[in-house]
């Protein structure tokens, strides 16, 4: 059996360019300021491990799971850009508050905001799971979801990497540049989520036309 490597490189780089690793360090830094370093640890491994379990529901069913509730794609990503749109407009609208790290349990179990809103919808959103199912339409199947979970398994260990390498700049940057960072990432994140709503009716509107 042959590898096809131009299509293992188109996925790779076109999931690692959405889930965007990089991009996404700072939103990480600016959500978990506050907690402590074996915290974050632990939200940044949350966090890759539900966004890479609910990628696999929707590469291997994803599909079925659409025609079973009457669900369009489109629809599905404007439910996510309106939820991108709330995580960016509440980190414009509120001031971080320092958390106070001796009150914070190390082996706390309230770790939300490593399901919401890091899994979902910054790591693993609308564009990223519409992409995997394109991609796995797009080749053979078996290969194709071989393909695409692997790819994803390979970016998310990279983004854990990443995010907890950058928790060290909460202290290099200071707390006000940290703040500028999260009203900065905020505006990118609502602006994102407001594209994915026109994006999507424009879509929906040329089906109609």
């Amino acid at each position: 059996m042959t590898i096809d490597w131009p299509f293992i490189s188109i996925v790779f780089t076109g999931l690692f360019a959405i889930i965007n690793p990089i991009g996404n360090a700072p939103i990480f830094i600016s959500l978990t300021d506050g907690f402590s370093k074996k915290q974050q640890k632990a939200i940044a491994l949350k966090a890759v491990w539900v966004g890479f379990a609910v990628l696999t529901v929707f590469v291997l069913f994803g599909y079925t799971l659409f025609n079973i509730f009457g669900i369009s794609i489109q629809a599905f990503r404007i439910t996510g850009g309106l939820l991108v749109l709330k995580v960016g407009f509440d980190m414009i609208t509120t001031t971080p508050k320092v958390k106070n790290i001796s009150e914070l349990s190390e082996n706390s179990n309230d770790m939300g905001l490593a399901i919401s809103p890091l899994a979902m919808p910054i790591l693993i959103g609308p564009g990223t799971l519409s992409t995997a199912i394109n991609f796995v339409g797009m080749h053979r199947k078996i290969e194709s979801i071989a393909i695409v979970l692997i790819s994803s398994a390979i970016i998310l260990l990279i983004t854990y990497i990443i995010f907890i390498s950058s928790t060290t700049l909460i202290k290099k940057i200071g707390k006000e540049a940290l703040n500028a960072i999260s009203k900065i990432m905020g505006l990118l994140i609502a602006s994102i989520g407001i594209q994915m709503i026109i994006t999507s009716a424009e879509e929906l509107m040329k089906g109609k036309l």
